[in-house]
């Protein structure tokens, strides 16, 4: 175990069936911190005293419809002129989660996977974002093994589900998920493998731990 030599946060987002969360816990194992996947997910539902296959039911999702009602924005929240209406469910847990996001990152180094963890810390200089990605017919083949489903079933699912995260996180952001743009790194697991990519990560870490600011030439 490595213990970093200054506070360092890494967010992974990551396409489905990419392998981001297993190469998040990697990271974690190696420096000895936590990785923060499913547990923003606990402790979101405590937050909110609400069932934890709720907030599950509404994780990484998006309500476009309620982007269209007139109303205005104040913080994190979504607020509207007309007083019969309500916040939705989908917004209410995506500001909790991201509350959870930053209190554990106050906490102390950790790696957080998804949930516009970059954008929620973007104030921060102290995180490296990452981007997990690979190419169809590996995540297809990884699918198809963990859930013991058929090709097209595999393709399908990853379609759909990449299609719900990019919503939601172009939904919360003002920025385009999985592009060069958004994040430090952008890394293809399928070309590399878990492992490496991991390495690669842990790597970037020592460096900008090692280096306040790097230069440009």
């Amino acid at each position: 175990m490595e213990m970093m030599s200054k506070s360092k946060i890494i967010t992974i987002g990551r396409e489905f069936c990419s392998g981001g969360a297993d190469i998040g816990h990697m990271v974690a194992d190696h420096f000895g911190i936590p990785c923060y996947n499913k547990t923003i997910l606990d402790k979101t539902a405590e937050k909110l005293h609400v069932d934890k296959e709720l907030v599950e039911k509404y994780d990484e999702r998006s309500n476009s419809m309620w982007r269209n009602f007139s109303g205005y924005q104040y913080g994190y929240g979504w607020y509207t002129y007309d007083p019969a209406l309500v916040q939705p469910l989908h917004d209410s847990i995506a500001e909790a989660q991201f509350a959870e996001i930053r209190r554990f990152a106050e906490e102390g180094p950790c790696v957080l996977i998804g949930r516009c963890a970059d954008y929620v810390l973007s104030d921060r200089d102290d995180v490296l974002s990452v981007f997990i990605r690979a190419d169809m017919e590996k995540r297809m083949a990884r699918a198809e093994r963990l859930y013991d489903i058929s090709p097209s079933e595999a393709k399908k699912l990853i379609r759909r589900t990449d299609k719900i995260r990019a919503a939601y996180y172009e939904a919360h952001t003002d920025r385009t998920w999985g592009s060069a743009g958004s994040f430090d790194l952008i890394l293809d697991s399928g070309r590399l493998g878990l492992r490496p990519t991991a390495d690669l990560i842990i790597e970037a870490v020592n460096y900008f731990a090692a280096n306040d600011r790097a230069e440009f030439e």
